[in-house]
């Protein structure tokens, strides 16, 4: 059994059959998928975004669909089938994963919002995608009849490329308090996409600027982030199940780890393909050699250990919100951690076995340096770094509180 297959049957208990089919059957159009991602990687990397056929592809997969409500289409799937999902693309293309996964997160955070913003897109484009930037910049708020005025910038926004609307993370001056934080919904026809992602590391993922000059952002297209932070947004009581009912940034990081996770298996897959055959200079095969069986043994258990901290995380998330259960505070916090050491881990993990590439595996387009530096490049988002979620927790158990507030 395959890691993706060990993650989702571990899930199995909490989730539905009929939701468990539908998942499993997503993972394995996503594996199909493989060969042609792997074909298109190097393109993917030249464009810095996913290609047009990629993104057909998805469509037609109906990825996207994993987390979009019931009622406007989508599969309503548990939380956390888009990261395995993803965890299968990333094993041919990492960049490709990581678009697809925080795309589709995205229409969870949508499902959160007042029913008629998510009447704006759905109820007009069913099959629309939304990008999102949580990093603004010289950004700019006016307080109009019935809404506000917006200008700014806004960076990482990844697929905003193919994406129909994209979230922003506005900040609203309060007198005599520190500004609130609002999600903010912007139609495509409201922003401009300025290409300037340029990197080493998930090159592929297109996560340009978002330029927004003077939009009209009516109320209902306003989301008040403190209110995720208990279950208590508006879509939580537009819909019936329990998908848009649960914290948001609590387990926010599950959306993005799995990127890492396939990317880093799929450098296990390319050592063991190549390994098969290789030979070092003395012409003694490099499968018999110690060191090597060593590094390709220890990087196995650390992939599969972060999946199996993941698997565990996963089904407390997904029997909470069922049973309709706010976690504790160190429960939060655990989340995060975990998710950071998972990233951690499968950051070791490509890290051992690069060298058993050789020279070979400095080459551009080698398979092996690519996941190595794509996997680097997730562990980079905030809510993975190990540091930052290590203090996070230890100041929790420790009777402080987390630095981020919104957790």
């Amino acid at each position: 059994m395959n890691m993706v297959a060990v993650v989702n049957a571990s899930a199995a208990s909490v989730l539905d059959a009929q939701a468990a089919e539908l998942e499993q059957t997503l993972i394995e159009r996503a594996r199909a998928l493989g060969p042609a991602l792997r074909a298109r990687a190097a393109q993917t990397e030249s464009l810095r975004r996913i290609p047009d056929e990629t993104e057909a592809d998805f469509r037609a997969a109906g990825f996207y669909k994993a987390l979009q409500p019931r009622q406007y289409g989508g599969h309503e799937l548990a939380y956390g089938a888009h990261t395995m999902i993803a965890a299968e693309i990333a094993r041919n293309c990492v960049s490709s994963a990581w678009a697809y996964s925080v795309t589709s997160c995205h229409s969870w955070i949508l499902g959160m919002f007042p029913a008629q913003a998510q009447d704006d897109l759905w109820g007009q484009t069913p099959d629309g995608t939304v990008a999102s930037s949580f990093l603004p910049a010289e950004v700019k708020l006016e307080r109009v009849e019935g809404g506000y005025r917006v200008s700014g910038r806004w960076r990482f926004s990844s697929n905003v490329d193919h994406c129909q609307a994209c979230i922003l993370l506005i900040m609203v001056p309060q007198e005599g308090a520190p500004p609130r934080q609002y999600f903010a919904l912007l139609m495509a026809d409201q922003y401009r996409i300025e290409d300037t992602w340029n990197v080493v590391g998930l090159t592929g993922s297109g996560s340009n600027d978002v330029l927004v000059e003077g939009a009209f952002v009516p109320d209902h297209r306003l989301l008040d982030v403190m209110t995720t932070r208990d279950a208590m947004s508006p879509g939580a009581e537009h819909h019936e199940g329990d998908l848009y009912n649960m914290p948001l940034f609590a387990p926010f990081a599950h959306s993005l780890v799995g990127a890492a996770v396939g990317g880093a298996q799929g450098a296990l897959d390319v050592v063991i393909e190549e390994l098969v055959e290789r030979r070092s200079a003395g012409q003694v095969p490099l499968a018999q050699q110690q060191s090597v069986q060593m590094r390709v043994a220890e990087a196995t258990a650390e992939i599969e250990a972060a999946m199996a901290v993941l698997a565990v995380d996963r089904m407390k998330i997904v029997a909470a919100s069922r049973a309709r259960e706010l976690p504790t505070y160190e429960q939060r916090v655990k989340y995060r951690l975990n998710t950071g050491y998972a990233a951690k881990l499968v950051v070791q993990a490509v890290e051992r076995l690069l060298p058993l590439s050789g020279g070979r595996g400095l080459e551009r387009t080698h398979p092996l340096q690519r996941a190595w530096r794509d996997v680097h490049a997730v562990a980079q988002h905030i809510a993975l770094v190990w540091d930052v979620q290590a203090l996070n927790y230890g100041s929790v158990r420790l009777g402080f509180k987390a630095m981020d507030p919104r957790i």
